[in-house]
């Protein structure tokens, strides 16, 4: 009796890894093809991801910045206090669309 137990036990520990391996076989393969799905939507172009692709205001580009452009806009702005200064561009990029939203 001791040894058909003990080989019963043996055939449900090898069938219980065998299910796990089958298990994590059958992730692993899901992983991989939504992998290889986002790999051809990438390759695909940020058109298709339904992003056009438009390029930054003249102020975020030009070598002195925006905060440069902001300041050359109103020059009593140069004579601002500093946190004042920072407020007043956090408006400033606001209202010219320059920031990032939150969606």
């Amino acid at each position: 009796m001791p040894d058909s137990e003990s080989s019963s036990l043996t055939l449900l520990l090898f069938s219980i890894c065998g299910l796990l391996l089958l298990i994590i076989l059958c992730l692993l393969a899901r992983v991989l093809s939504r992998l290889k799905a986002m790999e051809r939507l990438l390759e695909q172009g940020p058109t298709r991801l339904g992003r056009a692709t438009v390029p930054p205001p003249h102020a975020e580009t030009s070598p002195s910045g925006a905060f440069e452009a902001f300041l050359a806009e109103d020059p009593e702005r140069r004579n601002l206090p500093r946190g004042e200064q920072s407020s007043a561009y956090r408006q400033w990029r606001q209202e010219k669309g320059m920031n990032w939203t939150n969606s």
